[in-house]
């Protein structure tokens, strides 16, 4: 992985965010944090997440955690 990695499209991104803005509102009380983390990681470490989104993305679960 190149540290110029910001081309990659990750389709999941807009899902991970919107069930993670979910959860921030109390809207989402079924979702495992912990699975969702390693979820996010499991498409970073593929190579299929620009760091940028997984920095907002961790940034995010971990004001959950």
């Amino acid at each position: 992985m190149t540290m110029y990695n910001e081309h990659i499209y990750c389709e999941e991104y807009r899902e991970l965010k919107n069930t993670i803005i979910d959860i921030l509102n109390g809207d989402d009380t079924d979702t495992d944090v912990s699975e969702l983390e390693g979820r996010i990681q499991e498409i970073y470490d593929e190579g299929k997440m620009p760091s940028t989104q997984y920095d907002e993305l961790m940034s995010y679960i971990f004001d959950l955690l």
